[in-house]
């Protein structure tokens, strides 16, 4: 009796794993990786040949953001696990998400992905954009005499090429390369 319920036991967290990793998109093999098992472990849970330890029930639960017993149905808690109180690295929304879409038909689990999906797309073209290289536009007319004051304010603006705004010794430095190239090109060098 005890081998049955082991065997359906096994089979539900067959299941349960196969349903997850698909709806991922992943292999067995990037899962098993994720989740720090090998390539061949978790082909013997997927293949009924052993059960996973309730520590990989919970590193598969935690990548897949769904609850232990979402994995193993039998899962139960220690006594530890049900009082103890852990900080938890997971932002509450993210949490809560996991809860409620956990608890989703198949057809709705796809839309919260869908909609998850095209979130992150515009969140990474909005980041996209905001770090578009600015246009470079001259700091000073090349044709007309420099004048130390347009001198010194193209120096003022300048930055460096990570962004970070020169010291005044660069400063220094980049006036006088300035002032040396642009009476080289106007014949005054």
């Amino acid at each position: 009796m005890k081998k049955e319920i082991n065997l359906k036991r096994m089979q539900a967290i067959s299941s349960n794993i196969t349903k997850y990793r698909k709806g991922l998109g992943i292999t067995q093999k990037e899962l098993a990786e994720k989740v720090g098992v090998t390539p061949s472990t978790m082909s013997d849970y997927i293949n009924l040949r052993s059960a996973p330890s309730f520590g990989v029930i919970q590193k598969l639960a935690d990548f897949f953001g769904v609850q232990k017993t979402d994995i193993d149905s039998e899962y139960q808690l220690s006594h530890k696990e049900k009082y103890e109180v852990t900080p938890n690295n997971e932002s509450s929304t993210l949490s809560d998400i996991n809860k409620i879409s956990a608890k989703l038909s198949e057809p709705r689990k796809k839309v919260v992905l869908d909609t998850a999906t095209s979130q992150l797309a515009e969140q990474e073209e909005i980041e996209k954009a905001a770090k578009a290289k600015p246009k470079i536009t001259p700091l000073f007319d090349m044709d007309s005499p420099l004048t130390d004051e347009e001198l010194q304010e193209a120096v003022d603006e300048a930055v460096a090429f990570d962004g970070v705004p020169l010291t005044d010794r660069e400063k220094e430095l980049y006036k006088h390369l300035l002032r040396e190239a642009w009476e080289e090109d106007h014949g005054r060098g």
